[in-house]
């Protein structure tokens, strides 16, 4: 079974938005650029299907997702699973529970959006990773 990456943001600090980018360097502590790897985080990189954003008609990047993902629900990977993206290896984590924020998108999301917000990874080997990119279970 294979996906492929279909967008990648980075927010270079925190509140600031995402920023769309074409290609990211995953470094050990997250993708470069991204706020959340400027220090120790579990929450190193978010990752959601696009096919929960296309279901609530949002925009990508609009939920503050890292890696926007196609041809694969994220809700599926086990906690402990590894993905080859690109040049990089990343370790499936939890799920992302939705917080307070969703509900500033649009009301009632937060509770729409709880067991699919996504799933957060850390990264095992740094590498690029590149929109259009397979993901590789």
């Amino acid at each position: 079974m294979q996906g492929t990456v279909r967008a990648l943001f980075v927010a270079p600090k925190k509140k600031s938005g995402m920023t769309s980018v074409m290609q990211v360097e995953a470094a050990q502590t997250g993708f470069a650029g991204d706020f959340h790897s400027a220090g120790p985080s579990s929450r190193q990189i978010l990752m959601i299907s696009n096919s929960v954003l296309e279901e609530y008609e949002l925009s990508p990047g609009s939920l503050s997702e890292n890696m926007v993902v196609d041809g694969l629900d994220v809700m599926r990977f086990d906690s402990g699973q590894r993905l080859q993206i690109g040049q990089a290896v990343l370790e499936v984590l939890g799920p992302c529970d939705p917080c307070s924020q969703m509900d500033r998108i649009r009301n009632g999301l937060k509770q729409t959006l709880v067991g699919k917000r996504g799933r957060f990874a850390k990264v095992v080997t740094a590498g690029v990773i590149r929109v259009g990119d397979a993901i590789k279970l």
